[in-house]
């Protein structure tokens, strides 16, 4: 793609998004990116990828001194790289020379020799789900990367951990198979994970009930309030019932948070009418007939096999005439597939053994459990979609 064309790409989404059109916004990222790339000399995108390692280490040095802190809390005001370094307790050359980067990536605005101001992704990289996401990724990934090479060299790279003796990287780096045994060991990374999922959707992003038409969906919901309406699955900190309960306050019945009790015990302040319920997803449903069984970005954890196991005690709990099971998880396509959700196929290999979706992988993923897909509900706004499943027909006898 010649430098015109991609600028006038830019140009067209810039324009669609100007007036109004919130789903250009992806569209216009990628014609950026792909301006740059024809933009850049072979050399200079090749560079730009091996040098992306100092902005990252620069950022965790930053934020682990607090360094964007100290220019936020001047609200608009200007502080000195000495004035960081004194409130800080740093030295003033690394000071200087990592926020040197920083400006340059726009994490804050250089106005003067040796003078900074915040701007609005400065107050955005010191929110707790912020720095959460950044000891999440900084300190599981780099370790990892560090001990590719040799590892590659060694037993190999082993996508999944379906068998015992499987060594995956974040095995041979970490010591455990994927990052949840690590969790339960290191409570620093536990919290910083249970913070940077809560944090995930962004409050400008559609809500999973409203990229699934949640209030015209449930037009057929028994009356009765001890009917489980709703049970969220491995639902972590529950953010996704508390939005949902926050959206529909009168709607009845029971909404059920479960999850292991390591995570349980770490919920504070969930709203009044959602029950917690310790579950390990891999054994029995205790729940039966839910209107509503709901998983979001669980089964990009896991193999195809383990999440069959997940899924068929699922379908083993639901009612055939009256229960759905929506699963809010990425669906890549075939060919073309967006840089983030690519990216996140291959976090997924590295942190828990698992994969990102095409359609045709959900598909016979479904049918090993006797689940049919019903229907995609994307947005253009993010990667994530809900896939809408039931109970095949042919299976309600069956199970």
């Amino acid at each position: 793609m010649s430098v015109s064309d991609a600028l006038a790409r830019v140009q067209k989404f810039a324009a669609a998004e100007a007036a109004g059109d919130k789903d250009a916004h992806a569209a216009l990222l990628k014609s950026i990116r792909e301006l740059q790339l024809a933009a850049e000399t072979p050399l200079e995108t090749t560079s730009r990828m091996n040098f992306q390692i100092m902005q990252n280490i620069s950022i965790r040095v930053a934020i682990e001194n607090r360094f964007l802190h100290a220019i936020a809390d001047r609200g608009g005001q200007s502080i000195s790289a000495s004035e960081i370094a004194r409130q800080t307790l740093s030295d003033l050359l690394l000071t200087v020379r990592v926020l040197r980067v920083l400006t340059a990536i726009g994490l804050c605005d250089e106005v003067g020799t040796q003078l900074y101001a915040a701007n609005k992704n400065t107050h955005f990289k010191i929110l707790p789900g912020s720095i959460a996401a950044e000891k999440h990724h900084f300190d599981l990934d780099f370790g990892m990367g560090g001990k590719l090479v040799e590892y590659m060299r060694g037993p190999g790279i082993q996508q999944f951990a379906d068998e015992p003796d499987a060594v995956t990287l974040f095995k041979y780096a970490h010591g455990t198979d994927v990052i949840f045994g690590l969790l339960e060991e290191n409570a620093e990374q536990k919290q910083a994970f249970d913070d940077y999922m809560a944090a995930r959707r962004v409050d400008d992003m559609p809500q999973w009930f409203e990229i699934y038409p949640a209030a015209e969906k449930l037009n057929d919901l028994r009356q009765d309030p001890n009917i489980p309406l709703m049970v969220d699955v491995g639902g972590g900190p529950g953010q996704e019932l508390a939005r949902f309960k926050e959206r529909y306050p009168k709607i009845p019945g029971r909404f059920v948070l479960q999850d292991l009790p390591l995570t349980l015990q770490r919920i504070q302040g969930l709203p009044s009418g959602i029950e917690t319920m310790e579950y390990d997803f891999f054994t029995s449903q205790p729940v039966k007939g839910s209107r509503i069984y709901f998983l979001r970005d669980v089964l990009h954890n896991w193999s195809d096999a383990k999440s069959a196991q997940i899924l068929f005690r699922i379908v083993e709990a639901m009612d055939p005439e009256y229960s759905t099971l929506l699963i809010d998880d990425y669906v890549l396509p075939d060919t073309d597939a967006d840089l983030r959700a690519a990216e996140m196929d291959i976090l997924m290999w590295l942190h828990t053994a698992g994969l990102e979706r095409t359609v045709s992988q959900w598909k016979r993923l479904f049918d090993t459990v006797g689940l049919e897909l019903i229907q995609i509900w994307s947005s253009a706004r993010g990667n994530e979609s809900v896939l809408e499943t039931r109970i095949v027909t042919s299976m309600v006898n069956i199970i």
